[in-house]
């Protein structure tokens, strides 16, 4: 009895929407990265299935702990976030452009994407600290400037598209914490603003942003103009866009896409930040359509967690959550066709990288703790 009660509190539709997404990364990345010549992508495929037990270890520790402890101990963990951010600045190793990558031995991981997950429990302490000034605006700027941290230490690498989930993240954990809504279009609103003055400083001026690498800039450059960057940047967009529309409703077929295939749309990137590209090809306007829908359910997953949580915390913990894993669904998907610019980030669950699908799996875990507490008192 008392192990069917153990298993009964699990909040089972987001456990095998998330185990389903993942299942469908594999077999993407399998196809993306088949006849590669590449040698580090030939085992990609395998190497995210054994990634996805390791989430799967992750996922356990935090749903069957209690989701409290974390929170009381969010301080610690930010901290300790700060702190690799700050070491993989001065040890770590470039890759693409942005030194993100810390590395022992064999052994290498993403600071960055371990933030994001100490962050979520460093600010959901902060806000319980605060939580009868929830409604006060100097609370949106304690948040914030919590988050200016990690913002500016990323942008330091730079890895541009890590930071700008931070926000987003402030905004669920704000929104759920039941801050007024006044106050939270504020940064909306500045939000707005920041894209318009990119747009004309940008795309219509041709300057340069401080503080980013040419590459970045071009990247932006060539989302208002592709034809600035027609081999770079300007062609990854359009072979994407060309992969996806060439899909039709069901798709070429899966291992038969020709953009993927043939290398049009590039083996490094294709399994990874274009990986809904490549899924677009070979499983069309249905295979598309049943990704955003799964992605989208288990957002909804987390949003009733967080509307049943049985308190304060809970509500936080998956208003941030939520915030997070919206925010690289969005970009992800939407760089693919041309919506925001190329930011170099992944799709939850189903992107080929260790780091963050580890992140995202112990980020359901805590989920399934704030079920479990609330089904098993």
């Amino acid at each position: 009895m008392a192990r069917v009660r153990f298993w009964s509190g699990f909040h089972w539709p987001s456990v095998l929407l998330m185990l389903g997404l993942c299942t469908a990364g594999i077999l993407i990345i399998y196809s993306a990265t088949r006849g590669t010549e590449l040698a580090d992508l030939r085992n990609a495929s395998i190497q995210q299935a054994a990634w996805v037990g390791l989430g799967l270890a992750c996922f356990s520790v935090l749903a069957f702990s209690d989701y409290h402890r974390w929170v009381a101990q969010g301080w610690w963990w930010f901290g300790g976030g700060i702190f690799l951010l700050l070491v993989v600045l001065a040890f770590g190793r470039e890759v693409n452009g942005a030194k993100s990558w810390l590395r022992f031995g064999p052994v290498g991981f993403q600071p960055a994407e371990v933030m994001k997950l100490a962050f979520l429990v460093g600010s959901t302490a902060l806000l319980v600290a605060l939580r009868e000034r929830i409604e006060k605006f100097r609370t949106v700027l304690a948040l914030v400037g919590l988050a200016l941290l990690p913002v500016l230490l990323i942008l330091r690498q730079p890895d541009l598209g890590s930071a700008a989930v931070f926000l987003p993240m402030c905004f669920g954990l704000l929104f759920a914490g039941g801050t007024r809504l006044r106050f939270l279009l504020i940064p909306v609103g500045l939000g707005l603003a920041a894209f318009l003055a990119i747009y004309l400083w940008v795309g219509q001026f041709g300057k340069e942003l401080p503080g980013l690498k040419t590459y970045q800039n071009n990247r932006i450059r060539t989302f208002f103009d592709p034809n600035l960057d027609p081999l770079g940047a300007g062609w990854t967009i359009r072979q994407s866009i060309i992969a996806i529309g060439s899909g039709g409703f069901t798709g070429k077929g899966f291992l038969r896409g020709d953009q993927n295939l043939y290398g049009f749309l590039p083996k490094n990137i294709a399994y990874n930040d274009f990986i809904f590209a490549v899924l677009g090809e070979e499983w069309g306007f249905v295979g598309g359509s049943l990704l955003i829908l799964g992605q989208a359910a288990l957002l909804i997953c987390i949003a009733w967690i967080g509307l049943r949580a049985p308190d304060f915390e809970g509500r936080l913990l998956a208003g941030g959550v939520l915030g997070m894993l919206f925010t690289h669904f969005f970009i992800n998907v939407g760089m693919t066709i041309k919506v925001v610019p190329i930011t170099g980030i992944p799709l939850p669950f189903v992107s080929y990288g260790g780091t963050f699908l580890a992140v995202c799996m112990a980020a359901m875990g805590l989920m399934q703790s704030i079920w479990r507490q609330r089904r098993l008192g």
